[in-house]
């Protein structure tokens, strides 16, 4: 019992003492822990993302909804989220909080457990790896020291208070590596089955709080396995699953590889459906960002003082951005006091501690992007990453520098058996003394950033005042936002719960209503086209189809359309909507029902600009299109589509595709004339998709010209 004991108070001694160190550097945070959140530039909207996914999983969990696809964004069609920034593990950690104090306490108290456990975590692990290498009781005090050390160098890195800074709650929230690390450690030590689905179970749980470590996290585990299996021969027992290598002196133990496979197989075991998913349709909804500014770092990086820091962060920053003007997202350092401790460690242990080293190395090399840089200079060497740059989901978030997480947890490890030497050489007295100021210089001067910038965004009181959701429709908030860096109306979103269409999540997924649907694009974009070739028309046609998509209100909020706002109204007041409720901050224009609900029409992608010509009016499809009808029935009704169509230069067959039926051919004469095609049309959106070989343009404008449509109308 008084083990038992003892083990409790060490465990609270080290959760305290990184607890109080977090709310040193989170200064001036926890004063206003209910109302601001930590964020500078960028952040300010990116925090709000983060207390959104706090708030859905609540949401999720309370109300029996599928966790990983929102309904209420992207309103009607949902949004599946798996893959974006759900940050489930953290969701799930702060859940009482944000069930009885709310989403930004919750997503506050989130930033201090990032610390708290970041720190106790890596605390565990290296005093794990410091016991396996200094097995003497009497030097347990000292090992204990020497792991708080270590814990503090991973949590307080400058790495982890950039991403505190920039608000993204799932990159700040580092704490679940080392607890990965911790049970991957234990299975090549102690292979059991136990440890080995831990291990997998905690590859996928890091994974679920952010697809970056989740990634890298994978790439580690297997390189990990490789390096565990390669064993010196004299610390190899005699036994069958071994291979000897070319390399003398070593063997590859097939057994640890087997081992260390296991949770590699368990986590694409777990994940098969969604990967299937992922090979089937592509990551089209994540987007491709090679070709976007890229998260690089130049090889001093790693070692470049603080850049946060008050008293030689901008100078830090000046000198970087001088050799990468415009590069964004290139701290990953590893803190000064971190590096210096941790060669120390090096220096005295590598030759056993190899594999934590070469890790280390690679998980380096992999933060430095595609091409190796130093000093400003492109060396023109591809870097490790290149490797992996082009496979579905990599090129979709193109952010190596995130791999320096790994790389950070192994500095720590080293730095922690680089305090181990140092406090061996104080007396017992000296020792506590010592690690006490270890701890204030890797805080002071790794993860101070003196006080941080505090933000608070307010909630509209017309929102706090809306009666709740009752199944039946959403908002079209204005501006919407969409492709654009503003989270406010997910902030809103949590006080007034109604589905909204759009909402940020950082790259635009495809979604028709957003760009097409009549009433939603003029709103969008403030642009109308009066006479177009559909009947019906504008205004009626932007009416009616909010009301078939059951928009209930379009929201204009005051300060964020600035200078539109009078054009807006002028917008919304020609389509005949009327406003409701109002203050000085939203007005809400109810969507009215129409007296008679007809089938609509209206043009998707594949059209040519409208063009006139002594009274008539067309537009040239492309050599593919897309045409969306809707039915604001309930049930299935028949409906004529009248096509009035001219083909380009010769008869031309025309595909068409209605939904899922088979295609059909009607072949379009060069004269003009009009198809009537009866369908039966099922409740809501219908895609028809149509097709005619193109022609280029005898204007040598490039243009692709099939068939001129002149008319477009349902009944």
């Amino acid at each position: 019992m008084p083990k038992v004991v003892s083990a409790l108070k060490l465990h609270l001694l080290a959760l305290g003492c990184y607890l109080v160190l977090s709310l040193v550097v989170l200064w001036p945070m926890p004063l206003h822990v209910l109302t601001h959140v930590i964020a500078e530039g960028p952040g300010q909207v990116d925090a709000y993302l983060g207390i959104w996914n706090v708030w859905w999983t609540a949401e999720a969990l309370t109300t029996g909804q599928n966790l990983f696809v929102t309904p209420l964004l992207f309103y009607p069609h949902g949004l599946d989220i798996f893959w974006l920034w759900l940050s489930l593990p953290q969701g799930l950690l702060a859940l009482p909080v944000t069930l009885t104090a709310g989403p930004l306490p919750a997503y506050n108290l989130l930033i201090v457990l990032s610390f708290v456990l970041g720190g106790y975590f890596s605390f565990l692990f290296a005093r794990t790896v410091l016991r396996q290498i200094y097995a003497d009781p009497a030097h347990l005090h000292l090992i204990n020291y020497a792991a708080l050390v270590g814990g503090a160098v991973y949590a307080f890195a400058p790495f982890h208070m950039q991403k505190v800074l920039d608000a993204q709650l799932e990159v700040a929230s580092i704490q679940w590596v080392p607890l990965w690390a911790l049970a991957t450690l234990k299975l090549f030590t102690r292979p059991t089955w136990f440890w080995a689905l831990l291990s997998g179970l905690l590859l996928l749980w890091v994974g679920l709080g952010t697809w970056y470590y989740g990634l890298f996290t994978l790439i580690a585990a297997g390189v990990l396995a490789g390096l565990w299996a390669l064993q010196p021969r004299e610390a190899t027992r005699p036994a069958k699953a071994v291979v000897r290598l070319p390399i003398k002196g070593w063997l590859l133990d097939l057994r640890l590889i087997a081992w260390g496979l296991v949770p590699i197989l368990l986590w694409f075991l777990l994940m098969t459906p969604r990967l299937l998913h992922l090979i089937q349709a592509g990551d089209e909804v994540l987007g491709d960002t090679r070709t976007e500014q890229h998260a690089l770092a130049d090889l001093i990086s790693f070692g470049l003082p603080n850049p946060n820091h008050p008293l030689w962060g901008e100078a830090v920053t000046a000198f970087y951005t001088s050799l990468h003007p415009g590069e964004i997202l290139w701290n990953v350092a590893f803190g000064l006091v971190g590096i210096a401790l941790a060669l120390v460690g090096v220096a005295a242990t590598w030759r056993t501690q190899w594999r934590w080293l070469v890790l280390g190395v690679l998980a380096s090399a992999m933060a430095l992007g595609r091409e190796i840089m130093f000093f400003g200079w492109h060396t023109g060497m591809p870097g490790p990453y290149a490797l992996i740059e082009d496979l579905p989901g990599v090129r979709s978030s193109h952010r190596p520098n995130h791999f320096v997480v790994i790389a950070i947890l192994t500095t720590a490890l080293f730095a922690a058996v680089g305090t181990y030497h140092l406090v061996r050489r104080t007396s017992r007295r000296g020792a506590p003394w010592l690690t006490t100021a270890l701890l204030a210089a890797v805080v002071l001067i790794d993860g101070w950033a003196g006080p941080l910038p505090l933000f608070q965004r307010p909630m509209p009181q017309a929102y706090l005042m809306m009666p709740p959701p009752d199944g039946t429709g959403g908002l079209l908030p204005i501006p919407m936002h969409l492709n654009v860096s503003n989270s406010e109306h997910l902030w809103y979103q949590t006080a007034h719960r109604w589905p909204i269409v759009g909402g940020f999540i950082g790259r635009e997924p495809p979604y028709s209503l957003g760009r097409y649907a009549p009433g939603v694009r003029e709103l969008r974009f403030g642009e109308v086209q009066r006479d177009d070739i559909l009947t019906p028309g504008w205004p009626e046609l932007a009416r009616e189809t909010l009301a078939a998509y059951t928009i209930r209100s379009v929201v204009f909020h005051h300060a964020s359309m600035g200078t539109t706002l009078t054009f807006m109204r002028d917008l919304v007041d020609e389509m005949g909507l009327v406003p409701g409720v109002q203050d000085d901050e939203l007005t809400f224009y109810p969507v009215p029902d129409p007296p008679v609900k007809r089938p609509l029409a209206y043009l998707g992608s594949g059209w040519g600009d409208l063009e006139e010509d002594r009274g008539t009016r067309w537009r040239w499809m492309e050599p593919t299109a897309q045409l969306f009808l809707l039915n604001p029935e309930p049930t299935a009704r028949p409906v004529r589509l009248s096509l009035d169509l001219e083909a380009f230069a010769q008869t031309r067959p025309l595909t068409l595709q209605v939904g899922d039926a088979p295609p059909f051919i009607i072949d379009v004469a060069r004269q003009r004339s009009v198809r009537h095609l009866r369908l039966i049309l099922p409740p809501g959106e219908t895609m028809v998709y149509l097709s005619a070989p193109a022609e280029s343009s005898p204007d040598q404008s490039g243009r692709q010209l099939s068939i001129a449509v002149m008319g477009i109308a349902i009944e």
